[in-house]
């Protein structure tokens, strides 16, 4: 996304990284002590951090080039083997695809994508990897049915539309649905026998139960797997569904240099090569599914997260310490728990890289739901207060001026609805379905309360009517 949410809490774990002073080293380097200690204390700390973000169920999996150093599953997941939808982790299993048809020929990446889809808008002017490192200028709510250049080329600019162009185009070149292709070419040969980029061979794996958290509750929802291709967060985009088991495999790939898979020429393109600089709060490199940070860790991580409307996923790889994780967790808690998993993430990272972890607060969940709920039901009070003190409106109507409340009635019944209403797409450029889905709470409180302002001034302006009259 253009506004990049994602890192806002990456910023709070570097700003706590920054103050910890590199913190000193708190793991002896043998390697027995790594494998036992290190790992106990990896477990007590997701163990802790999962109940203090109210998480449902998370599925943790750290694995080196040859083997599994980690596996541990937290709340209602039982099993590594129990798969999660991704979000847009699954951009990084489409760019894989894209380099295995770059590999044989099939696609250029300095092409322009009308060369594979001959009907694309701005066809001629969007290349293969501006889809891939989100350069092509395409707006970030845009969907295939709507999407043109907007914004200006070669300026990351992160939208799922770039993706599902790439499915499209991968289908368009291999002459398979994007499903047998990715299932024919990834997930056979790695054997990732729980993954999935189709709803019901996700449903026949057992894939997990999704929540969206309401006013502070985690609410069980059903998941929106898109039921097009004109879907905001397509499959190819956002909806692949692979177990930490798997997803362990498929860290492995890399740290493997391609298993057969891909070349380790083509990995180091996508990590490395064609990368574009995004000068945030924190700076980053945006390659082809993936994102590098470097400083100030002591070395570069690679990673890139996934959030969909039930659920978050992430994964990390560590190239120099030979080393990868993969996170998944089964809520969206927008406003407060997205934050701490991504947090308690990183804080795992910390702890591999042999640093102390983030601090995940007992508190945090509470206090920062409760202010948020204050905040709604301030709003709400707001717009139900007039319908309590209509009876003194009526009393007091003769007494006032009609100009004054005239003016009184255009400013809280007609402009404050309408600021509730636009807060989003106006002010914040978010369209309201998106505030919809990820953030229901907020929605109705907006169209809830600018329903109730508008009904109360429709209510006083027929009195104050009759009373002029």
């Amino acid at each position: 996304m253009c506004r990049k949410r994602i890192w806002a809490p990456i910023i709070f774990f570097i700003c706590f990284y920054v103050i910890m002073g590199m913190a000193r080293p708190v793991y002896a380097q043998t390697e027995a002590l790594t494998s036992t200690e290190l790992y106990q204390d990896i477990d007590a700390y997701l163990q802790s951090a999962a109940e203090r973000a109210h998480i449902p169920a998370m599925s943790v999996t750290i694995v080196n080039n040859k083997a599994v150093l980690f596996s541990k599953n937290y709340g209602d997941c039982e099993s590594s083997d129990t798969p999660f939808f991704l979000g847009s982790v699954s951009k990084s299993f489409t760019a894989v695809c894209v380099m295995q048809l770059v590999e044989q020929g099939k696609i250029s990446l300095n092409a322009p994508i009308s060369a594979y889809l001959p009907n694309a808008t701005d066809g001629d002017r969007i290349s293969v990897g501006q889809l891939l490192n989100h350069t092509s200028g395409l707006g970030e709510y845009q969907t295939l049915e709507n999407y043109k250049i907007i914004n200006e080329q070669g300026i990351h600019c992160y939208a799922n539309v770039n993706y599902s162009l790439l499915g499209e185009i991968i289908e368009s070149v291999s002459g398979e649905s994007y499903r047998d292709y990715i299932t024919n070419n990834l997930f056979k040969p790695l054997q990732l026998s729980h993954t999935a980029a189709a709803l019901n061979e996700s449903q026949e794996n057992g894939v997990m139960a999704g929540y969206t958290n309401i006013w502070g509750f985690n609410v069980k929802t059903s998941h929106k797997f898109p039921s097009s291709k004109d879907a905001w967060i397509t499959v190819p985009a956002g909806y692949i569904a692979s177990s930490t088991d798997d997803l362990g495999k498929y860290l492995q790939m890399y740290l493997n240099g391609g298993n057969g898979i891909l070349s380790k020429s083509s990995i180091d393109t996508m990590f490395y090569g064609d990368t574009v600089y995004v000068n945030g709060n924190i700076p980053y490199w945006y390659g082809y599914g993936w994102t590098r940070i470097e400083k100030p860790l002591s070395e570069p991580v690679l990673r890139h997260n996934g959030l969909i409307e039930t659920g978050n996923a992430c994964l990390f790889i560590l190239p120099e310490s030979n080393m990868a994780m993969a996170i998944t967790a089964n809520t969206n808690d927008y406003f407060v728990a997205n934050g701490m998993i991504d947090s308690m993430g990183w804080g795992v990272v910390l702890m591999l890289l042999g640093n102390e972890p983030n601090e995940i607060s007992g508190s945090a969940y509470v206090l920062n739901h409760l202010g948020i709920d204050l905040i709604m039901l301030i709003v709400l009070a707001m717009a139900i207060m007039p319908f309590c003190l209509l009876p003194q409106y009526v009393k007091n109507i003769r007494s006032s001026r009609i100009l004054s409340k005239t003016l009184s009635l255009m400013g809280f019944h007609i402009l404050l609805p309408a600021f509730l209403l636009l807060l989003a797409p106006v002010f914040l450029k978010i369209p309201l379905w998106v505030v919809w889905a990820f953030a229901p709470d907020i929605f109705l409180t907006l169209v809830v309360s600018a329903t109730l302002l508008f009904a109360g001034g429709l209510a006083k302006g027929i009195l104050l009517y009759r009373n002029k009259k």
